[in-house]
């Protein structure tokens, strides 16, 4: 209960860039991975979000997912939503597992994307496009910090939810 009321009843509000910088060594990598600022589309010798699907220049293997926020400012706003409504449950479980981890439907487009279309040994890489409107994220506490204190590890773009489906 200790570390549950020492976070308090007021949830911290982020800028996921500066949290990122400040906890890199800690493993925070949402600008990274998944930042706006990342080219969509495929480049030789690039970073891309499209390039991720082939373990391209910038990644250090292909993955089957590859999505980005939209812009900064919704990458900031969508996450600190989710941190205010959702800070009771995020605070009892930084204080008792000392992380967090969620997925929301923001209701509307936050991100886009690829995923990979011959996943799971269906067939040969092959990027296709996405929009997201669900999202994934993942909050540690800072080891040893004092007063305890929550930062993003990841938060990120993750698909669109089927129509009548939702995610708590």
């Amino acid at each position: 209960m200790d570390v549950y009321d020492r976070l308090g009843d007021e949830p911290p509000v982020f800028n996921v860039a500066r949290n990122d910088d400040a906890f890199e060594g800690q493993g925070a990598h949402t600008v990274d991975r998944h930042g706006p600022d990342i080219p969509l589309r495929r480049e030789p010798g690039t970073k891309t979000v499209e390039g991720r699907i082939y373990g391209d220049h910038g990644w250090d293997r292909p993955d089957n997912w590859s999505l980005q926020w939209t812009d900064h400012t919704t990458m900031n706003r969508e996450i600190n939503t989710y941190v205010r409504k959702n800070w009771d449950a995020i605070r009892t479980d930084l204080s008792t597992e000392g992380s967090h981890t969620g997925a929301f439907d923001a209701g509307h487009r936050v991100g886009e994307g690829f995923f990979n279309n011959g996943m799971y040994g269906a067939g040969p890489r092959q990027a296709q496009y996405t929009a997201a409107s669900l999202v994934r994220i993942s909050i540690d506490l800072v080891p040893g910090s004092d007063p305890p204190q929550p930062f993003i590890v990841t938060a990120f773009p993750a698909g669109v939810l089927p129509p009548g489906t939702s995610v708590s």
